[in-house]
């Protein structure tokens, strides 16, 4: 991608209603325009769509670590219960997290003050990584989960004027609170999109993954993402989408943590598997999809994983073309920004 024009971020998220499409049109290699709207004229009778339901967790704790401010972020519950978390140094969502001075180093048995009686106690430091640690949380339980939504507040994006509330890093169809970044793919489906893409024919299932971190203050760490990340597919889902998968049908994934998840549990089984599992798939130019033949997602910068995983769906020359058009058009990029629908 050298040489791509970077697209923009939103000093406002883009609201629903003005979102825009690119369609990536890979059998024709070629580039259309759209108001979001149009997304259902783009569906198939007989589609599988699948959306990620997780809503999104209010990731972000303040804390001390001695005398020092830290921020700790959550990047996803381990199957243990405990919980993988990122380190940051003193500072706000305003600064870049690359320019924040380095978190305390800690080891095993070293705490996190958090304030109202939370504390995060680390359990686990990563061999190359030190901001990375695993941490469980006294109290537990329920204890636990209230004094998150009371302390806790969502993970920001200093490109933006303001910051966020929970609510509106949600999308309509969220369900159990799984992921501690929006599934950004899935923002612009209102209940009545959804509902238009059923009256094309289209079938629409849901899966929950848990979308983590997009940045971590660490540029090695940040080379590493996406980590590894739990996902649950129900009995339904898998089975509907392996009927898709049988019949010829199109598998269409709302976002690149669908695409893992499908991805991620079909190589490691050899089919899908209904129930809870991890995925440490990372998806580039030479994967070969085995499940997802198109693609919803946001416009995003050839240097982000996210575009890393295009690669599996579209040639470079072809992406290089989508971003130079979404530049001249006015496309806004990251988790707030415009969408492309690669199919």
């Amino acid at each position: 991608m050298r040489g791509a024009a970077h697209l923009p971020a939103a000093a406002e998220p883009r609201s629903p209603d003005a979102q825009r499409l690119l369609h990536v049109d890979l059998v024709e290699r070629r580039l259309t325009h759209h108001a979001f709207d149009a997304l259902a004229s783009l569906a198939r009778p007989g589609d599988a769509w699948v959306l990620n339901d997780a809503a999104t967790l209010p990731a972000s704790l303040a804390g001390t670590v001695g005398e020092r401010s830290v921020e700790l972020r959550l990047a996803g519950r381990r199957a243990s219960g405990r919980w993988r978390a990122i380190l940051f140094g003193e500072g706000s969502w305003r600064d870049d997290t690359d320019a924040r001075p380095p978190p305390p180093a800690l080891a095993p048995g070293d705490g996190i003050d958090l304030g109202a009686g939370l504390s995060a106690v680390v359990t686990a430091v990563d061999a190359r990584a030190a901001r990375l640690l695993e941490v469980r949380f006294e109290p537990a339980g329920d204890a636990f989960w209230r004094a998150l939504y009371a302390l806790g507040r969502p993970i920001q994006y200093r490109y933006l004027r303001r910051a966020l509330t929970l609510g509106e890093l949600q999308t309509a169809f969220a369900a159990r609170p799984w992921a501690v970044e929006l599934p950004s793919a899935g923002r612009p489906l209102t209940a009545a999109r959804v509902a238009a893409l059923r009256a094309a024919g289209a079938e629409v299932h849901t899966l929950t993954h848990a979308a983590g971190p997009s940045a971590t203050g660490d540029a090695t760490l940040d080379a590493r993402l996406p980590l590894p990340e739990r996902y649950e597919l129900s009995e339904a889902t898998a089975r509907a989408v392996g009927d898709a998968l049988d019949a010829g049908r199109r598998v269409v994934a709302v976002g690149t943590s669908v695409t893992r998840a499908l991805e991620g549990a079909v190589r490691r089984h050899g089919r899908l598997r209904p129930g809870v599992d991890e995925t440490d798939l990372r998806i580039g130019p030479t994967t070969e999809r085995r499940v997802v033949d198109a693609l919803l997602t946001g416009a995003h910068d050839p240097s982000s994983s996210h575009h890393a995983l295009l690669r599996a769906f579209a040639p470079a020359e072809l992406l290089r073309r989508a971003l130079g058009e979404s530049r001249r058009r006015g496309y806004l990029a990251h988790e707030l920004g415009d969408s492309w629908f690669l199919a």
